[in-house]
């Protein structure tokens, strides 16, 4: 897998789990309680630990959290068909 394919894949894996994430979270507030809003919305975070780098004078601390639910999965498969489709992932 060359480079350029694995940035592309990595832009459709972001964009679709941000979008995603974003319209399932939108559904949320308008679908009533029932199951099918708990599996829209509901979804798993993963948390990454903290890593600090500490220098002399300064101490930095990094760490993120990926959150995705089905609305997200199914943005990035979404995604990922529209740009095999445009042939922009070849």
């Amino acid at each position: 897998m060359n480079g350029r394919k694995l940035g592309y894949l990595t832009l459709v894996l972001m964009i679709g789990l941000l979008l995603g994430s974003a319209v399932g979270d939108i559904l949320g507030y308008f679908l009533p309680d029932s199951p099918v809003k708990r599996v829209f919305v509901l979804g798993f975070t993963y948390v990454f630990p903290p890593a600090t780098l500490n220098l002399i004078i300064l101490s930095i601390t990094f760490g993120f959290s990926v959150k995705a639910n089905v609305v997200s999965v199914l943005f990035v498969l979404l995604l990922a068909h529209l740009l095999k489709w445009f042939n922009i992932v070849r």
